[in-house]
């Protein structure tokens, strides 16, 4: 996360100071959430040209794995002891995760608290708003709007877990911080939640929910630039 976030300062930096940008649009898919929600924490003052971010499948990937894979404990007890010899930059065996992957980027999806675990649902309403409230804060005076698209038929999502309520979840802790009395009057919600009940992970399979997925996000682009709409 923190090479992406570098990398995408650099990008927009760069935007900036040879096109001329001023206005840019976010759009995470699953693990590209996690990028969104890093980056407008630690992305430095070239945050303030994000004017919109969408987050399509905001899932857990320690859940998904935890109750998915029987070697979950397993394997994170090889990542643990990679790091605790000094090798967390070594590789884990291919069988452990479905793309090559080192011991220290493991952890960081696998282990609860970890540096990726931003949206699993057992982590209590204080995590979260621990490790997502920055989103509002920050949202508060910049005039961002975010939106956040969860799917009911997530093939990545435990069947235990409640989507629509985890995702209301996300955004209320996204916009604690926004929402707090100011002289008497609450502030704008910066994250507004949209639930494709029928949806998959990437809305390839739920009837008109890509459609769905795009209108929405082009309503919080012409809310966030309303030039746009001209």
């Amino acid at each position: 996360l923190e090479r992406d976030t570098r990398e995408l300062s650099q990008l927009l930096n760069c935007l900036k100071e040879n096109r001329d940008a001023e206005n840019v649009a976010l759009v995470g898919h699953s693990t590209g959430c996690q990028n969104a929600v890093h980056f407008m924490k630690h992305g430095g003052d070239v945050r303030e040209m994000v004017k919109c971010i969408a987050l399509q499948a905001p899932v857990s990937d320690r859940e998904h794995a935890e109750f998915g894979d029987p070697n979950y404990q397993t394997n994170l007890e090889k990542a643990h002891t990679l790091k605790s010899q000094g090798n967390e930059n070594e590789m884990m065996p291919r069988s452990c995760f479905w793309a090559p992957i080192t011991a220290s980027r493991f952890l960081s999806l696998q282990t609860k608290l970890g540096e990726d675990d931003f949206f699993s649902s057992d982590l209590s309403d204080e995590q979260l708003a621990s490790r997502l409230g920055h989103i509002g804060e920050y949202g508060k005076e910049s005039g961002l709007h975010l939106l956040a698209a969860f799917s009911g038929a997530d093939e990545y999502v435990p069947k235990h877990v409640d989507g629509n309520l985890l995702l209301h979840r996300l955004c209320h802790a996204m916009n604690a911080a926004c929402c707090e009395e100011d002289n008497g009057e609450k502030g704008r919600k910066v994250a507004t939640p949209l639930y494709l009940e029928n949806g998959n992970h990437n809305l390839s399979k739920g009837e008109g929910d890509m459609d769905v997925f795009v209108e929405h996000v082009a309503n919080h682009l012409k809310m966030a630039v309303p030039s746009l709409s001209d």
